[in-house]
């Protein structure tokens, strides 16, 4: 394996726990995320070999990502809300607006931490679905979940709502823990925002920006989608092998949703999709390292909450991305080295697209607004691919691109954003190291990278908005 898929294998592995992810609403949560995630199911590697390399996973998370895959997906995204700016959350306690018209950073927005004071370290973010607020989600100073709602009209944050400490049994005893976030949603309609910590769900009302009763899960969660009309939301429970729906009118979770997947230590739930139809969910199971058929697709009947049968995937290596087509008609699994697409009326796998192998490892994917191209993330740019012909194109090469980050289109689908590190620093046991970040952009009518956008550090991730 080349330095640079290494490097991004390793920074997967070393996180503190796994993450996607893509959009939601307006919103494509990266990062710190993605960094979670793939160091959950890298810390397994691992231990089962000097240094085994994995494909990072979807979206990004926490102590917990994408996530996540990444991750929330948007109920509807085939007409996002149009937006002038992308919001890149880098550093503790900073949100740099850039103007999509002119890609010119504007002056950064401090976000405060709430109670606990100093600034909030920004793991995920969303946009209400008219892009008129952003919502950062991640620690404040003490260690807690804040959310800190942002107005896109005036770039300026607003209150923090500071969600309260849970309830924890730990060795034996009932204790008061602070609730880590690992994922943000808004529902369609806008009016409430749901934000996964610990093994809750946290409702928010965004009329008065307060946090409601905390919705309990069997575990915590880095995935989560809603359905078309808003009325259920599914949460992925990756360590329990199952999903929760929520009802969104009364805040109650149902009865769990066993998927029957192997307990082993190298497959992970990492993601969730519903079709737009909201006949079927989606759950992509992802082994490190899989061999042939060992990664899965799990539909799931949402008329009846029941699970159907594995969709198992011929392509190997680590299954880490999933989307849909807005018809529906069609999924699209994302492995190491091929996207398989799903026929989502027989439920059956078709033959997949083969990457470019100079590419490296991918590990995220994401659809144009239009739906007429997908886009692969991989160490070294970014893989166009024709939804139509399934024709894969040139790779675009982006200089300096953090080898974990995600990519973000905008609601035009004009322009693509990946994170991506100012310089680099000397070797050190092999792996080279840089500093400094920001963001490049790519244009998707040339397929060609812009220039370095500088940012004084990395986004840990993306929203669009105002």
């Amino acid at each position: 394996m080349d330095e640079t898929s290494l490097r991004a294998q390793l920074e997967l592995a070393v996180a503190d726990e796994p993450p996607l992810g893509h959009l939601v609403g307006n919103s494509v949560r990266a990062g710190r995320r993605i960094r979670r995630r793939r160091r959950a199911a890298g810390a397994a590697s691992l231990s089962a070999a000097a240094i085994v390399v994995v494909s990072l996973v979807p979206a990004l998370t926490s102590s917990a990502g994408h996530q996540a895959s990444r991750r929330s997906h948007p109920a509807a995204a085939e007409h996002p809300a149009p937006a002038r700016t992308v919001y890149a959350a880098v550093g503790s306690n900073t949100v740099v607006p850039i103007s999509l018209a002119t890609n010119v950073p504007g002056t950064p927005i401090k976000v405060p931490a709430g109670g606990g004071g100093g600034g909030l370290d920004v793991t995920s973010a969303v946009a209400a679905p008219n892009g008129r607020a952003i919502y950062e989600t991640g620690t404040g100073k003490d260690g807690g979940a804040v959310v800190t709602a942002i107005d896109t009209a005036t770039d300026t944050a607003g209150p923090t709502i500071t969600l309260p400490r849970l309830v924890a049994h730990v060795a034996g005893k009932r204790m008061l823990v602070d609730a880590q976030p690992t994922n943000i949603a808004v529902a369609p309609n806008g009016k409430t925002v749901y934000v996964a910590a610990e093994e809750d769900v946290f409702p928010i009302n965004t009329v008065t920006n307060t946090a409601g009763k905390p919705i309990r899960i069997p575990t915590r969660s880095w995935a989560m989608a809603f359905t078309p009309n808003g009325k259920t939301l599914y949460v992925l429970n990756p360590w329990e092998r199952s999903v929760t729906p929520i009802r969104t009118a009364t805040n109650t979770a149902l009865a769990p949703i066993k998927l029957a997947v192997p307990k082993t230590g190298s497959g992970y739930l990492f993601d969730i999709a519903i079709t737009p139809n909201g006949k079927t969910a989606y759950v992509l199971y992802g082994v490190q390292g899989g061999r042939p058929y060992a990664n899965w697709v799990i539909p799931i009947n949402l008329a009846t909450n029941t699970a159907l049968g594995p969709i198992a995937i011929e392509t190997p290596g680590l299954a880490s991305g999933l989307v849909i087509a807005h018809g529906g008609r069609i999924a699209y699994l994302l492995s190491t080295r091929a996207v398989t697409p799903i026929d989502t009326a027989t439920n059956q796998a078709e033959p997949p697209i083969s990457l470019p192998t100079d590419a490296g490892n991918a590990y995220s994917i994401a659809l144009a607004p239009n739906g007429k191209m997908m886009y692969a993330l991989s160490p070294r740019g970014v893989v166009p691919i024709r939804t139509a012909s399934r024709t894969v194109l040139p790779m675009i090469t982006v200089p300096k691109i953090e080898p974990v980050t995600e990519l973000a289109i905008t609601p035009d689908g004009k322009t693509i954003y990946v994170g991506a590190f100012a310089r680099r620093l000397p070797a050190q046991h092999g792996i080279t190291l840089s500093s400094g970040g920001g963001v490049v952009p790519i244009s998707t009518a040339t397929d060609t990278a812009g220039r370095f956008i500088n940012l004084g550090a990395p986004p840990n991730a993306f929203t669009f908005g105002g």
